[in-house]
């Protein structure tokens, strides 16, 4: 699952200090090379092959629901019978300067004493590894299940292979019986050490059999955390962590807004509003902008002044003169979370206009915003496994 091409090199492991019991411990987040050049110019043509990927993690994870759950997921049936214009509106190509590619959030993880750099994704449900990075054969404590995966992606990779379970290390905390899926192809490359995905999402939408829980709840499962809470903060810079097992007050500031989680869904997902227009939003570590249908987005953006309208790939995006700051709020649970002037431009033309990071696409194969890396800058995110919720809050 080719989910980016590049990555930062040096994915580091840092844990705080534990409770008993293996408490709540953190993960640096590193993140890949971005689609901004040290020019800050934007790879629109790599933001769109981006964003074909993340559809068809989509589409899978629809087509797994349907499998898991015997009906079409309700996001899906929402889209049945809704003729869907292939024009965008009268907007202008533009040519913008092609560098490097996208990003993810990445750590370190261990299974059977081997240890990798790992894409965190709340988008997916499934651990996955290289053959590279991780191989069966040399851990004393890989248990073959003797059941296979298979899952295709948007830039025509393919992960397919065997599910073992093992003993997986990260941060601190030791699980005995996680399942991994040991891909026979490449599905992650680049010149970065991370090569795999380790999904944070419900059951409900995942590729393997529904008896292998997703990392985190098998963690939870065995008792290894202190709480069935992780928390996102991601930071342009340095600083991003995953806190595992609990909440680091110390990542937000003021109080936290919390939405409650419909498991049997699949996705982190919950009802919001964009500048007051009401969306299905969900809330996706392994994306790297905010992307809504194409109507949606245009009926938003529309009252925003300032903005330029053009395509890529059928990709409905905007650019502004950098002097200007765009309004763009999110009301989540009754609370308004102002997106800053660092989130809202993603990187420039070539005549050195910003590109805003809010697109809308006809293709996609739901209706609702995946709500990505742009707005992850702004907030500190809890996903709460126990109590089926969301928090938001500021960050620090």
């Amino acid at each position: 699952m080719q989910l980016s091409l590049k990555f930062v090199t040096g994915l580091l492991l840092a844990s705080s200090a534990a409770f008993a019991s293996q408490g709540d411990v953190e993960v640096d987040l590193h993140r890949r090379n971005s689609l901004i050049s040290s020019g800050n110019q934007l790879n629109v043509e790599a933001l769109s092959q981006h964003l074909k990927i993340v559809n068809n993690k989509y589409q899978t994870a629809l087509n797994n629901f349907k499998r898991n759950m015997g009906s079409d997921h309700p996001l899906l049936s929402l889209l049945i019978g809704t003729s869907i214009s292939k024009r965008t509106g009268s907007q202008g190509s533009l040519s913008l300067t092609d560098i490097q590619s996208e990003q993810l959030w990445a750590g370190k993880i261990s299974f059977g004493g081997q240890s990798f750099g790992i894409d965190f994704d709340t988008g997916s449900s499934d651990t996955l590894a290289n053959p590279s990075a991780y191989n069966p054969s040399k851990s004393s404590t890989a248990k073959n299940t003797h059941k296979t995966f298979s899952a295709s992606y948007g830039d025509g990779t393919t992960a397919k292979g065997t599910i073992y379970t093992d003993k997986l290390s990260i941060a601190g905390l030791n699980g005995t019986n996680v399942a991994i899926g040991h891909s026979t192809t490449t599905f992650i490359s680049g010149e970065d050490p991370s090569e795999g995905i380790a999904g944070l999402g419900f059951p409900a939408i995942q590729t393997f059999p529904t008896q292998f829980k997703p990392f985190f709840l098998q963690l939870k499962s065995e008792n290894v955390l202190k709480s069935g809470v992780f928390q996102f903060t991601l930071k342009a810079g340095k600083g991003s962590t995953l806190t595992l097992g609990g909440i680091d007050k110390s990542k937000y500031q003021g109080s936290i807004t919390y939405v409650d989680v419909d498991p049997s869904q699949g996705f982190w997902l919950t009802d919001a509003k964009v500048n007051g227009q009401s969306i299905k939003a969900i809330i996706d570590s392994g994306s790297t902008v905010i992307t809504g249908p194409t109507s949606q987005v245009r009926s938003v953006v529309s009252k925003i002044s300032g903005l330029t309208a053009f395509t890529q790939d059928g990709v409905l995006m905007y650019y502004y003169n950098c002097n200007l700051s765009p309004s763009v709020t999110f009301n989540i649970g009754g609370t308004n979370f102002k997106l800053g002037k660092n989130q809202l431009s993603y990187g420039t033309t070539n005549t050195g206009k910003c590109v805003l990071p809010i697109v809308g696409q006809n293709g996609l194969p739901l209706n609702a915003w995946i709500v990505g890396d742009t707005f992850f800058q702004s907030v500190s995110i809890i996903f709460d496994t126990d109590k089926n919720r969301m928090g938001f809050a500021t960050q620090a």
